[in-house]
């Protein structure tokens, strides 16, 4: 049932493969598996709200499942309630009193909920699981573009990011992350051919985009860094990128960069 399901789901019937997993008993040795699979077929359904009503059910009854916490976190983050998702992450976490090298994960997912809001808890989580498996790309990637993003730890966060394009030379989002990096360190010649890299492997991503278009005004290829930032328009980018985008085409990088300076000296 397991394997037809899977079938199934690589089918796109999903909701097929959702009552197949559902015929699975909850006296069956499978049964989390089936239940959890399950929500993920939901999940792809689109039916987001029906899934964490399912897993929020699976977790009420076996509460002592670190499987099943982490599944409720993980659709709570997808539905937006990174808040909610932290504590059954929390609860997972809880579970396992001696973390191995295979639990990073747990960590990774939860620093992943507090990045916007709680750095400091992110960073922490980060760390921890970097200490559990120090050479997986993910992990480095993700504090190091943290790092980058804000302006700290640049030499480590460099080391970390190069480290995770040795090991994923041809993956467009860490490419982008070591573009980043030397844009940051004012590097901007050396961020032009792997932000490039990071296009073509992520052609539509409107932030890969719009981070070309401010790597080509750095090195004064501006009539190319605006036709970037139109590209990155047109692919849908979140409304704080979106106006940052056109006002960049307005006024140019420089005096966005300067206004943004001018702001943060003034606490606003």
């Amino acid at each position: 049932q397991l394997m037809s399901a899977a079938l199934l789901e690589k089918l796109q019937q999903f909701d097929q493969a959702g009552a197949v997993y559902a015929a699975i008993p909850p006296t069956d040795p499978a049964y989390i598996t089936a239940r959890i699979g399950q929500a993920d077929a939901i999940i792809q359904a689109g039916k987001i709200d029906d899934a964490v009503t399912l897993l929020l059910s699976l977790a009420s009854a076996k509460p002592d499942s670190v499987r099943v916490q982490t599944a409720l976190g993980d659709a709570l983050r997808r539905q937006g309630h990174c808040d909610l998702a932290v504590k059954s992450y929390d609860a997972a976490i809880a579970l396992v009193p001696n973390p191995e090298k295979g639990s990073w994960p747990l960590f990774y997912k939860r620093a992943g909920c507090e990045v916007d809001s709680n750095w400091p808890a992110a960073e922490a989580d980060f760390r921890k699981a970097l200490e559990l498996d120090p050479t997986d790309p993910r992990l480095l990637n993700e504090l190091g573009y943290g790092y980058v993003d804000r302006g700290e730890h640049l030499d480590e966060a460099l080391a970390m990011i190069q480290r995770a394009v040795a090991a994923n030379p041809d993956t467009g989002y860490i490419l982008d992350s070591l573009a980043w990096a030397y844009y940051r360190m004012g590097r901007y010649q050396d961020a032009v051919a792997p932000q490039e890299k990071a296009s073509v492997l992520m052609p539509v991503d409107p932030v890969v985009t719009d981070h070309l278009g401010d790597v080509y005004w750095m090195v004064g290829r501006k009539r190319e860094a605006q036709f970037q930032w139109h590209r990155a328009l047109s692919f849908g980018p979140e409304d704080k990128d979106k106006t940052r985008m056109m006002r960049k085409l307005a006024v140019g990088l420089d005096v966005v960069l300067a206004d943004e300076k001018a702001a943060s000296t003034n606490g606003n």
